[in-house]
């Protein structure tokens, strides 16, 4: 039986990946919205151009410059932490929080196709205002430590919403 291993499999995956970069760029997806959808799906090419082909027309749209700003507000205060922070309904100290929690739990119930990013973003828009009424009226690093880590909490859970289909972090205005 012919073996390979776990180096030349690597060096295989990263060969493919840079080809499948290069291809992209060359077809002028930009540079940022590629390396955005290869952080979370470069093991999957159709995918990942399929995923490219959908983050740039989102780019494209006049709301852009207000969908990506909400959601990196989400992930830019949690993105150190080293903890996974549970959500305990019961911590809620503002009605701003209960709103949020009820709109993270309604997208994680919407069928969403996996890699799709068209299906994350239009699930995450109608959660915008919910967001940005939680920044606006809440203290996030609160003194009292169960609040602060449910808030923290609740934060995690919408960044990881683009886990295994794109890295927003990667585009320019993040």
């Amino acid at each position: 039986p012919f073996e390979i291993d776990q180096k030349s499999l690597d060096a295989t995956l990263e060969f493919i990946i840079g080809r499948l970069k290069n291809s992209l760029t060359d077809q002028g997806f930009r540079f940022d919205a590629v390396d955005a959808v290869l952080a979370e799906q470069n093991h999957n090419p159709a995918g990942v151009y399929r995923a490219v082909k959908e983050l740039s027309g989102w780019i494209a749209r006049k709301d852009w410059t207000t969908i990506l700003p909400a959601y990196a507000r989400c992930v830019r205060i949690t993105r150190d932490q080293k903890t996974i922070y549970p959500v305990d309904p019961a911590n809620f100290a503002e009605p701003s929080e209960k709103e949020l929690f009820s709109a993270v739990e309604a997208i994680e119930q919407l069928p969403r196709k996996q890699g799709s990013v068209d299906d994350l973003l239009n699930a995450f828009i109608p959660m915008i205002p919910a967001v940005n009424r939680f920044f606006d009226e809440v203290l996030v690093m609160a003194e009292d430590v169960h609040v602060r880590n449910n808030r923290l909490g609740l934060l995690q859970g919408i960044a990881n919403l683009t886990r295994g289909v794109v890295d927003l972090s990667y585009l320019e205005g993040f």
